[in-house]
């Protein structure tokens, strides 16, 4: 790097003077950053480092700023000025006159010295000093770097716009310095540091590159606090009379959440004390409950008293409890106060029955109530009613008794494996514990089956192999059965065990086939060979037949709706047949030859089947196609010599024409006779055929021209062929295009060697390393085969630089390699983080992997911290957590409820999901209903409190924006929601054993109404209970 003195003359004198960020804010106004005429621009893939600052009150009084004007060097090489940017410019290229001056922002120590924060091209700086003495307010920096000052030498950068200090003997200087009275910091490189903290772990200005001591300090979109040696603090703190806390690892401020003290800190850092405060718990991906902190900013637990009103929060991790039962047995509504539910009776809240003690307790878990066994959820207390408790035992859906020794049937969502479940209706038994029975059962006298879920196998097969009647379930014997399938019935027949029959059986005298596994032949030919009647069942002979049959095929389904003719001994006939004085012909199946011609070389009638005689020793034209019959009649195949002309006929022995056959030959599209020493024109590109009938390959020449042909005979046209040479597009000669220089051919470059040929892969030309792929074309504007990128312009490979392709940035190393490894990389002396993977690149709008189990970069490839919303550049929206991660499900973010994609997706990756209507679980997970909700497509959040339309069925969203189901009153109406959130209109139904009937227009509950439907009448009371009257 050339060193350019750019200041001539005397200098002012000048002091440099350090400023803590609180005397800084309090008492000085700073120097503004002169405008200049020409300001270096960055390439895309290096504006990546950019801070934020705010400007203070500017003096520009002559007193305070020198101003020095240098005439710009004449080359870019010896470029040098103070000229500042607030960007690294990696490829800057020239500079303008500039000033000597001092920018300071309110959030650092300034340094008069090093205003330009970062510089384009080869500038230098050098230090300087001022008679200005510090204000009677300001307070020095702390010396804590350094007890020796240096002055003497000169800062200068380099061409990625990073600072240096030459010392007065020449040498560039590393670690903590103090220079003019000012502490900074170079790395091992001797790179400044600026804007980040260094290995002495004290953070330096993005500006000025001064350590910064007693303020706070925004870096990678994170909050930290540095003491008076320029070190973050860790740990709980007061600051100005507040008390924060700041991670106890690297000493992050927490904010809107907890710290691992369990004390909670508001979005601006400060403790939070007697309030309510909401958040995950532990910090984890979950949803977002209400705590309580109290005067000292510890979580309340247990029974408290809050505004006179009873609450309650987890006696583990203080969430309050709201609309559910806590570990004291008592009931908290949505609000979370105490309800008075009385004792010793059963009470109905959310559609759930729960049953209050003597203490007014809920009870939980198995009871005897009156002297029946009944179950309440153990966590939430709600009766379980016509579902199976954690045990696998089932309870009465109208008493929520314990059912034993009985059959239920169940109507319920099966996963089956699968990711979505279906609705599933099954019996089952209930065994004397109350648990569904597994496996053979004998009840009552009569043998059954369950599968392992307790399924009833009911006309169908069990897993024990068995089949059981379709009505009562009980083990079928000596009897035909049917299963219906989406390729047919399958027919099998059970023997007096209950076995199903194989192969060939005589059945009430009758000859049958079931096959290998069963199943009985019907239209088809068994593994035997013989063909059994589409009705009977039976042996077919002496007749034409069909295959019908596509459940148990065992000749092939080509073969399906085709003609066979079945002999005497019931199987299909083969070759030449006389049949009815008829000559047909069927195939090695047994297929009949019909509309073509047969392997015995005949025609056959497309109608009849019958053989028809064309002649002999002549042309014939059949279905478009020609052939040629022998003296026999019979088609001619492969090549032949007819009348002394070439000809070819394929293996069906239609005639080659214009087309080359499988000899290669070519063959004339108008004669079919077979072309030698000729150009000719196939698919639009040009042969030449030899004497031999065969096309030409390679490098020839042909009538005294120079021309090329590919692998396949095509000719080379318009192109370099693998000789290297140039071929014209019009006549297909070789051209002659010089030596050694560049040729541009239809937008792309080629070179040309001094052998006259086009150059392939890595060459030095002109003392420039470029690249041409394996067809001569010069890589520009993209990585070639060697991994290197070559720049769009002139072609020259790119070393230690970034680079833009397809909208993502890569980096190049001294040797042009791109780098192919992901995770943190140092270069030029600062850090990048690249994505991981197979094509590692730098990390902007994105996760450094997929599905979204890693960190999001923004477009200045930094790390995005929570909470907050982001948009990646495949237009997904995401949401980054407090602590960093990505959420799955529901999650509550500033009072809106949002899904944040399934967590049972296969890939999953946390995306902002907006797709209507949306259930958040698997119904058969939680008993007597699911939660569904409705994200509007716009905003990506939940409805609450009103209705939807969705597919023609109206839901009701209510304050916790599920659906609500069962009977409501909403606006003042009753109103009834199905299981699954769809209101009822215009139907009956039965609520707690009381029929109602709903309007169809607005859904309401009918009262005081007498009404006719579906042919029956029924007088509705003013509770809307109805009665049948007829």
């Amino acid at each position: 790097m050339k060193v350019h003195s750019n200041f001539n003359g005397p200098k002012s004198k000048k002091r440099l003077i350090a400023f803590s960020c609180a005397t800084a804010l309090a008492s000085f106004a700073f120097i503004a950053k002169p405008a200049f005429a020409e300001e270096a621009k960055a390439d895309s893939s290096t504006n990546l480092d950019t801070t934020a600052a705010t400007t203070a009150n500017v003096e520009t009084t002559a007193d305070l700023v020198e101003t020095k004007v240098v005439e710009a060097p004449t080359t870019t090489e010896d470029t040098a000025s103070t000229e500042s940017t607030t960007h690294v410019s990696e490829q800057a290229t020239t500079s303008t006159a500039s000033s000597e001056v001092v920018s300071e922002t309110a959030s650092t120590t300034a340094s008069e010295s090093q205003a330009p924060a970062e510089s384009v091209s080869g500038q230098t700086r050098e230090a300087v000093t001022t008679d200005r003495a510090a204000s009677e307010t300001a307070t020095a920096t702390a010396d804590t770097n350094s007890e020796t000052n240096v002055t003497g030498g000169q800062y200068y950068s380099d061409s990625l716009g990073n600072w240096y200090y030459k010392d007065a003997s020449g040498k560039n200087l590393t670690g903590a310095q103090k220079i003019d009275g000012i502490n900074v910091y170079f790395d091992e490189n001797g790179i400044q540091v600026k804007g980040n903290f260094s290995k002495n772990k004290q953070y330096y200005d993005a500006d000025s590159g001064a350590l910064v001591t007693d303020c706070y300090i925004n870096h990678l979109g994170g909050v930290y606090y540095v003491d008076k040696n320029g070190e973050p603090l860790k740990g709980a703190q007061t600051i100005q009379g507040k008390q924060v806390y700041f991670n106890d690892y690297n000493g992050l401020q927490v904010r809107d959440g907890f710290a691992s003290n369990e004390h909670f800190y508001d979005k601006d850092g400060n403790l939070v004390t007697d309030s309510y405060v909401f958040s995950t718990k532990y910090n984890y991906n979950n949803t977002i409950y209400p705590f309580y902190v109290d005067k000292n900013g510890d979580k309340l637990k247990g029974e408290q008293i809050i505004n006179g009103k009873s609450v309650y929060f987890d006696k583990y991790d203080g969430a309050q409890v709201r609309n559910s039962v806590a570990d004291n047995g008592r009931f908290y509504d949505q609000d979370g106060n105490l309800v008075d539910l009385g004792k010793k009776h059963y009470v109905f809240i959310d559609n759930h029955w729960f049953y209050v003690d003597e203490d007014g307790k809920i009870l939980k878990g198995e009871q005897v109530i009156d002297g029946v066994k009944v179950y309440f959820n153990p966590y939430y207390g709600y009766q379980i009613k016509g579902d199976f408790n954690s045990d696998g035992q089932f309870y009465d859906k109208d008493t929520g008794e314990l059912v034993t020794n009985r059959y239920i049937q169940l109507t319920r969502y099966e996963s089956n494996g699968s990711m979505a479940p279906t609705l599933e209706t099954h019996w089952y038994y209930l065994g004397s514990d109350g648990k569904v029975v597994t496996g053979p059962q004998v009840i009552d006298g009569v043998r059954v089956y369950f599968n392992y879920r307790g399924h009833q196998a009911k006309g169908d097969f069990g897993y024990d192999g068995y089949y059981y009647d379709k009505d009562t379930g009980a083990l079928v014997k000596n009897s035909f059965v049917s299963l219906e399938q989406p390729s047919g019935t399958l027919i099998y027949y059970l023997d007096n065990e209950g076995n199903t029959i194989k192969g060939e059986q005589i059945i009430n005298g009758k000859h049958l086939n079931f096959g290998k596994y069963g199943i009985q032949v019907k239209g088809n030919f068994a593994p035997n060979g013989l063909f059994y009647d589409a009705i009977t069942g039976e042996p077919v002979t002496n007749r034409y037949v069909q295959i019908n049959d596509q459940s148990n095929s065992y000749n092939t389904l080509e073969n399906k709706d085709k003609w066979f003719y079945i002999g005497s001994d019931s199987k299909a006939l083969k070759g030449e047949q006389v049949i009815n004085g008829v000559t047909v012909f069927f195939d090695k199946d047994g297929v009949q030859a019909k509309g073509i011609f047969a392997d015995d070389g005949f025609y056959y009638d497309k109608d009849s089947g019958a053989r028809v005689n064309l002649g002999n020793n002549q042309f014939v034209q059949v279905n478009g196609n020609w052939y040629y019959l022998n003296n026999e009649g019979k088609i001619v195949k492969g090549e032949q010599v007819i009348d002394g002309n070439n000809f070819y006929f394929d293996k069906d022995g239609k005639q080659v024409k214009g087309n080359f056959a499988e000899n290669g030959a070519y063959y004339d599209e108008n004669s079919g006779v077979q072309v030698t020493n000729r150009y000719v024109n196939f698919n639009n590109n040009w042969y030449r055929i030899g004497d031999k009938g065969t096309p030409l390959k390679g490098a020839q020449v042909v009538d005294g021209h120079n021309v090329s042909f590919d692998q396949d005979g095509k000719q080379i046209k318009g192109d370099f062929a693998s000789d290297g040479y140039y071929y014209s597009k019009n006549s297909g000669d070789r051209v002659d295009l010089g030596q050694n220089h560049y040729q541009n051919i239809n937008n792309n470059w080629y070179y040309i060697g001094n052998d006259g040929k086009r150059l392939t892969g890595e060459q030095v030309i002109d003392g420039v390393e470029v690249y041409f792929d394996s067809t001569g074309k010069q890589v520009k504007g993209n990585f070639a085969e060697n991994d290197s990128f070559y720049d769009k312009d002139s072609g020259a490979r790119l070393k230690e630089q970034f680079v833009d392709l397809n909208g993502k940035t890569y980096y190049v190393d001294a040797k042009g390699k791109r780098l192919r490894e992901g995770g943190v990389r140092t270069i030029n002396g600062k850090e990048y983080t690249f994505t991981g993977g197979a094509d590692p690149h730098l990390a902007r709008e994105e996760f450094l992997y997929p599905y979204g189990y890693s960190s999001f970069y923004d477009l200045n490839n930094k790390e995005v911290k929570g909470p907050q919303f982001v948009k990646a550049k495949n237009g997904n929206r995401y949401y980054i957590t407090a602590s960093g991660h990505v959420p799955l499900g529901l999650h509550i973010i500033n009072g809106e409820l949002y899904m944040f994609d399934a967590p049972t997706n296969k890939y999953a990756d946390g995306r902002v999901s907006a797709n209507g209507l949306t259930k958040d679980y698997f119904p058969s997970l939680i008993p007597n209903g699911s939660h569904i909700y409705y994200f509007d497509k716009e905003t990506a959040t939940a409805i609450k409190n009103q209705y939807k339309e969705v597919n023609g069925n109206w839901y009701y969203f209510g304050p916790n924006w599920y659906a609500l189901t069962g009977e409501q009153t909403i606006d003042g109406a009753h109103v009834y929601f199905h299981r699954d959130g769809k209101q009822a209109k215009g139907e009956l139904v039965t609520v707690n054993d009381k029929l109602h009937y709903y309007d169809p227009n607005s859904g309401a509950r009918t009262e005081n109404t007498t009404l006719t439907i579906e042919g029956k009448t029924y007088h509705f009371d003013a509770e809307g209970n109805g009665k049948l009257l007829n």
